[in-house]
């Protein structure tokens, strides 16, 4: 059994057994797929995202379940319970808990419990394209176990969503370019269900699509990202929201710095200059935009609390009322 441990995260370890090869005429023989759901307080979002996920292009596999483990104070749990009473046929599995856990451990329990041979993971505050699914899964094959999804920020009104948009479709560029700590974002990915159940996401863990990406290639096997395999969210587009998240995402990576270096996939310096420059001459009022929000992160970060944790606050403009 190969062990791969990682220092910061207080229990932080994954267990790998003997490594798999999996075939994507495996895969589509038996098209069988878990859609994971994480949510806090998704109210505004969740119907939406379960319609949009049943109403897609699903006639080359079969969505065996929907899992959504849940740490609401909203209603959410009783528009999911609703919308199960109203659908029936689809198996929608509600886990609810009174205290909130994080992210991480919502992941976990949806690994866990999963019964597909593929995982689907998707914010409960997004909206995929109607073959986001099937393009995600289209990716799996032979040693890629694991696929990004192709989030795209949509513009409000504002300086910091229009730089929110700019940082999103600079990622847009830099994944499309090369595999590195920023492929894999949470808000939309695949993993092969047999290697998704030999990892254990530490409860503590601050960027854990990050940590999904690292376990999976500390383990040998290859990462993709689609970019057909498009989802639409709504980016901050309050400078509070914005520095929250963007300290977030600093805080989170910097936790896993260690295991960064073991999986040694940043990004090279010539390819953020190339890519900062590019995306500033196709977009320049969302560069100075996106200017305009980092020479004010020293003051707003005053005002927020809890963004160096797992359990951050949660972010009041990027969610639907």
């Amino acid at each position: 059994m190969f062990k791969f441990n990682v220092s910061a995260p207080k229990d932080t370890r994954f267990y790998v057994g003997q490594q798999l090869k999996i075939s994507q005429s495996q895969i589509l023989s038996v098209q069988k797929v878990t859609i994971g759901i994480p949510s806090y307080n998704e109210a505004g979002n969740i119907k939406a995202l379960l319609d949009r996920i049943l109403s897609g292009d699903n006639h080359a596999f079969q969505i065996l379940e929907i899992i959504i483990s849940d740490d609401s104070t909203d209603e959410t749990c009783e528009i999911v319970r609703d919308y199960c009473s109203s659908r029936h046929g689809n198996n929608i599995r509600l886990f609810h808990h009174d205290k909130r856990r994080g992210a991480a451990s919502a992941w976990n329990e949806i690994i866990y419990h999963a019964q597909g041979n593929l995982i689907i993971l998707y914010d409960a505050d997004v909206l995929p394209d109607t073959n986001c699914t099937k393009e995600l899964i289209s990716s799996i094959d032979g040693n890629v176990v694991m696929c990004a999804s192709n989030p795209v920020p949509v513009l409000g009104k504002g300086i910091a969503s229009r730089g929110s948009v700019f940082i999103g479709k600079w990622l847009e560029r830099v994944r499309s370019k090369q595999l590195s700590q920023y492929t894999v974002m949470g808000r939309g990915l695949a993993l092969q269900s047999q290697i998704a159940k030999k990892i254990v996401i530490p409860s503590n863990t601050i960027a854990i699509d990050l940590y999904l990406q690292n376990a999976v290639l500390g383990m040998g096997y290859n990462v993709a990202y689609n970019k057909n395999a498009r989802l639409s969210f709504i980016p901050a587009s309050t400078f509070e929201d914005f520095s929250s998240q963007f300290m977030r995402a600093i805080n989170g990576h910097n936790q896993l710095a260690e295991m960064n270096k073991r999986t040694n996939i940043h990004l090279n310096f010539r390819m953020v200059i190339t890519s900062t420059v590019l995306s500033a001459i196709k977009d320049p009022m969302g560069a100075v935009s996106t200017g305009i929000c980092f020479l004010l992160l020293p003051y707003f970060l005053t005002r927020i609390d809890n963004f160096n944790t797992a359990l951050w606050s949660s972010p009041r403009s990027t969610k639907n009322s």
